[in-house]
């Protein structure tokens, strides 16, 4: 979720860009490459949310197949990455609670998206359902666990509450940031 369609459509490509050029330029270890994949995957979601800017969230079809698909979907692989792929489904209580989740999200972002139009961090409201800090920290959980980053875990914990309190709602437009910040940390680690 991010300010404009400029706005994301750049974080897409940044994050791609780096993720790409860091998997055909740099030696990686195997942690190193899941963790450009989830990026890739993570920041996929600023294409679908540029989508939403680009059509300027009208109550559309496209709206509607965009947030009541794709938007779970990403986020679905994000969590199915993360505990499969990642952690190799080693952890049954995540699994559960995983599963639990994705079935969530599909009722949750069923409809169409808007946007906070009250303030600069405007970002859009997947399915006109703004997204509840208690729903951010179980998504943190399923989708960074177990390799939770200072830098993440600040932005989630701190940040987030932040904006949620003080700025109405636009903490949805710190995606793209956390997408910009970890793509920049891996071109400058890795």
């Amino acid at each position: 979720m991010c300010f404009s369609f400029e706005v994301s459509i750049g974080t897409f490509i940044t994050s791609w860009g780096i993720s790409l050029y860091l998997l055909n330029k740099k030696k990686l270890n195997s942690e190193q490459k899941l963790n450009i994949y989830f990026l890739m995957i993570f920041s996929s979601m600023q294409l679908v949310d540029a989508i939403l800017w680009f059509i300027k969230m009208k109550k559309n079809n496209i709206n509607y197949i965009v947030t009541s698909l794709f938007i779970p979907l990403l986020l679905s692989v994000q969590i199915l990455f993360n505990l499969y792929y990642r952690n190799k489904g080693k952890y049954l209580p995540l699994n559960i609670l995983g599963i639990l989740a994705i079935i969530y999200m599909f009722f949750k972002f069923n409809g169409y998206s808007t946007s906070i139009c009250d303030n600069y961090l405007s970002s859009p409201i997947w399915g006109s359902n703004e997204i509840k800090f208690w729903e951010i920290l179980i998504f943190g959980l399923l989708i960074f666990y177990p390799s939770m980053d200072v830098i993440i875990l600040l932005i989630v914990l701190v940040f987030f509450p932040l904006l949620y309190f003080f700025m109405d709602g636009a903490y949805g437009s710190l995606w793209c940031t956390l997408a910009n910040i970890i793509a920049f940390k891996y071109l400058l680690t890795y």
